[in-house]
């Protein structure tokens, strides 16, 4: 059979299938592109990279977009491009972690992965995009990357009556973001499973897990954390740690040791498998720790 990267002279070859806004629509998506890569005989290591790409871009649609999604897959000139379109105008947007984070990075494993990437406009929506090399073609380079933070300021403490500063001094820039990846991942699966609660989809919830979605997710989900682009910036700039701060009411000490207490059951879930995050290191577990006491100490 020839080489998928010589078929220039044959027409596009285009696949395409419409999804529920449900988060079994991951697992159909991926068993939709791992079915197209083999009837088009998409080599690897190329056939698996679209597979983790369509994965994490469904994924961050039925998060973000929260609407109805089709999954396009076209085969052109040894390329194979996947986008997916969703009725959403919210911009899609990177997160940085460590290289080695061993969770769901959203648009960062696609960026690392693909050849090109991108969002187009949709005339009721947008699509995000990836393109890979589906023969001996050598690799592009990307040409998106995440913006450089190096020069970012610092997060704005803001304030506001009856507020106090809290100071955390030199956060090991590594630990803290092995401890926002950690968190990310664990609100992304919560947020998965809070659709399948409002929905019906997929299979019964256990209680604890429920329970774990009501009291922690839909209590803390719109929290901001306003350190993340500091750290991005020291971490851009080579800075082993980085002083942070912040401001918070004396009554943010009870909700803070709330939060610390809702993630040291959560942490019990990960390590008997009954969520799928992994269980957080030690480093992590001591390091969120220390943040809550440093704001109870302060408050």
């Amino acid at each position: 059979m020839a080489d998928p990267a010589t078929r220039s002279d044959r027409r596009p070859q285009t696949a395409r299938i419409a999804l529920p806004r449900s988060p079994a629509s991951v697992g159909e998506a991926r068993r939709f592109i791992q079915a197209r890569a083999a009837a088009w005989s998409i080599p690897e290591p190329a056939g698996s990279q679209l597979v983790l790409i369509g994965s994490e871009l469904v994924t961050n649609a039925v998060l973000h977009a929260r609407t109805e999604l089709t999954v396009t897959l076209e085969l052109r000139d040894g390329r194979v491009r996947i986008g997916v379109t969703d009725r959403s105008q919210a911009p899609a947007t990177l997160r940085h972690y460590q290289a080695d984070a061993m969770t769901g990075r959203g648009l960062g494993v696609v960026a690392a992965l693909s050849d090109r990437w991108g969002i187009s406009a949709a005339p009721d929506g947008k699509v995000v995009w990836a393109e890979v090399v589906a023969g001996d073609q050598p690799r592009q380079e990307t040409t998106s990357r995440p913006p450089d933070l190096r020069d970012a300021p610092p997060a704005s403490p803001g304030g506001g009556q009856g507020t106090r500063t809290v100071r955390f001094p030199a956060v090991p820039v590594d630990g803290y973001l092995a401890l926002q990846a950690h968190n990310d991942a664990l609100f992304r699966e919560l947020e998965l499973i809070s659709i399948e609660l409002e929905t019906g989809a997929g299979g019964p919830v256990a209680l604890p897990v429920a329970e774990l979605v009501d009291q922690l997710y839909w209590r803390f989900r719109g929290q901001r954390d306003s350190h993340r682009d500091a750290v991005a910036a020291a971490q851009a700039r080579g800075q082993p740690t980085v002083d942070l701060e912040t401001t918070a009411s004396p009554s943010g000490a009870a909700a803070a040791l709330g939060y610390l207490e809702l993630l040291e059951r959560a942490d019990e879930l990960c390590r008997s498998g009954v969520l799928l995050t992994p269980e957080p290191s030690a480093e992590v577990k001591a390091l969120r720790r220390w943040f809550v006491e440093e704001m109870v100490a302060q408050l």
